[in-house]
């Protein structure tokens, strides 16, 4: 396997970094709306979000797990591929949030952290994506870094959406309420 690549190492860097400047720039310059809503279309796709989400997050812990399973000194072609699908559809989860934070209203506790460790995550995956040509270990601390950061940010949106997975909630707090006498029909005994 070589370690030369069709593309320099300067287009490979735009090609990271152009896509997520964009998301730094749709995040800073187009806000969320609150509780506006926006065309249908935009609001639909918008709400693919929820959907996309899971692809990057399978896909970019697999990397690191192939990583340390195959320990080569180059990383194979599974793991390149992977790699580059990983960032690629973290950028587009990002993009498909930012049009639901835009769209579909929204206000809650930590959606700015979450938006902002949203393309955080996006960063350093496509920078993990840059690093693939590098050492085993500065690969791998690349990828668990990537996986570690989108982590964090899915864990502050899955609060919103979930809530709180380990506290009861309040119907399962509610007491059973006794059952009337009318629901019960008295039988005579004797």
């Amino acid at each position: 396997m070589t370690t030369q690549h069709p593309l320099t190492k300067y287009a490979r860097l735009w090609m990271a970094l152009a896509p997520n400047l964009l998301l730094v720039a749709l995040a800073w310059f187009w806000p969320h709306d609150g509780e506006d809503r926006g065309p249908a279309l935009l609001s639909i796709a918008g709400h693919q979000h929820f959907v996309l989400l899971h692809f990057p997050v399978a896909i970019l812990m697999l990397v690191p797990f192939f990583e340390i399973w195959d320990r080569h000194a180059e990383a194979s072609l599974l793991i390149r591929r992977l790699s580059l699908l990983g960032t690629v559809s973290i950028w587009a989860t990002c993009l498909f949030g930012l049009l639901e934070a835009r769209f579909n209203g929204g206000e809650y506790a930590g959606l700015d952290q979450h938006l902002w460790l949203g393309i955080a995550a996006s960063f350093v995956a496509a920078g993990a994506w840059l690093l693939i040509f590098q050492s085993w270990r500065v690969r791998v601390v690349a990828q668990i870094s990537a996986v570690v950061v989108m982590t964090i940010a899915a864990h502050i949106g899955g609060a919103k959406v979930h809530g709180d997975l380990f506290k009861p909630n309040k119907e399962s707090q509610k007491t059973p309420e006794p059952k009337a006498v009318a629901d019960h029909p008295l039988i005579p005994l004797g």
